[in-house]
Parts: C-alpha cells; structure tokens; sequence
C-alpha cells in the first residue's frame, strides 16, 4: 500500500484515483483551489494528471519536489487537442523534470481514462501497453507496479528522452479514438516475438 497524491481532478486523474483506491493504496487529490501541498505531503508517489499548458503551475502549487517520485500521465498536446505543442527534440516528461526540480520523473502515458474507469484494459486477451521513460531505474519500477495494477502492461521504453518517441505514439492514438463518432476503444500493445535458436531460423 502506497499513499498516492494526485494532481489533477480531470476524467483520467479520477480514474485512476478509483482504480488504486480499490488496490488498498490511499490517494488524496488536489484541493479545488490549486493549492497542492495537501495532496503532495505525505505521498510517496505524486501522480501528476493535468494538461500540458497548466504544468508550470500546477507544479508550483506543489511546492518542494525533491526526491520524490513523480508519475507523469501528461502528453504535449495543444490546447485545442490539433496536435503536438512539442515533440522530437523534448517531451512533456522532459518539461516536468525542468520544472520539477530534484523529482524523480517517470513519464508513463496510461490508457484512456474510460477504460480505465470501467476496467476494461484487455484487448482480446491481450492487456493494453503503457510505456515507462525515465532515468531513476528504481522510481520506474515503483510506476511499473502502479502500472500494473491498473490492468495494464508495464513496457520500459528507456530513459525520459525517450517520451519524445512515446508522445507522438499516443498522440496518433488518440486521432484513431476521437476521429470517429462514437469513439473507437482502442490502445496500443507491444507485440513480441521470443528469440529463436540458430537452428531454428536456418
């Protein structure tokens, strides 16, 4: 069990605050005024839930950062959903440990917050991925749990830099979701091939 605080009070940032709630973890989330302190003392991991356009201060409004471990669900996207405000050559993850001075970021992209809510993660038997970038191997390991106990598949993808190549990604995900009327349930998930032996590749 966990104490988990909880930054943003959006469908996704509820969702998972259900989710882990029914795995015994204890979560707390931001107060309605902004301020954050509440949610973030005391929490041994900080689930960060809000746009990319308020993260400077919804990071502010959390006051102390240092050493803690820090879950960012946010993508780049623009305000008007069109696309991308950044992307290649730096990732919201990176823009959250600038501004989070001394944290321990993992950037890990969950599921969209309706399947989530319903706990609706499988596929056809196959459980949707979510990618983990970041440079703290022991604060990943800590989100790959969290990760799992949401239904879905912890991938590690590698460092934060890496968010650069995962954002895009989800970015087209969520066009193929929203494109259509009603929107189309989709995720994606890695597939992969077990290694074979010489023999048996001649």
């Amino acid at each position: 069990m966990a104490q988990l605080g909880i930054i943003g009070r959006g469908r996704l940032g509820r969702a998972l605050g259900v989710a882990l709630t029914r795995r015994g973890h204890v979560v707390a989330f931001a107060d309605s005024s902004g301020g954050h302190a509440g949610a973030v003392e005391g929490a041994d991991i900080v689930i960060l839930t809000v746009p990319y356009w308020t993260i400077e201060d919804a990071i502010a409004a959390c006051g102390d950062m240092t050493g803690r471990i820090v879950w960012s669900c946010v993508n780049a996207l623009k305000q008007d959903l069109s696309g991308l405000a950044v992307g290649f050559d730096t990732s919201a993850g990176e823009q959250v440990a600038a501004l989070a001075v001394g944290a321990r970021v993992v950037s890990a992209l969950p599921p969209f917050a309706d399947a989530i809510g319903s706990a609706a993660l499988e596929y056809d038997d196959r459980r949707a991925s979510t990618f983990l970038c970041g440079d703290d191997i022991a604060a990943k390991g800590i989100v790959g749990r969290l990760v799992a106990e949401i239904g879905a598949e912890p991938i590690d993808a590698g460092p934060l830099a890496i968010g650069r190549l995962v954002e895009p990604a989800m970015m087209l995900l969520v066009r193929l979701a929203y494109a259509a009327s009603p929107p189309r349930e989709v995720a994606l998930a890695l597939l992969e091939r077990t290694t074979r032996s010489a023999s048996e590749t001649r």
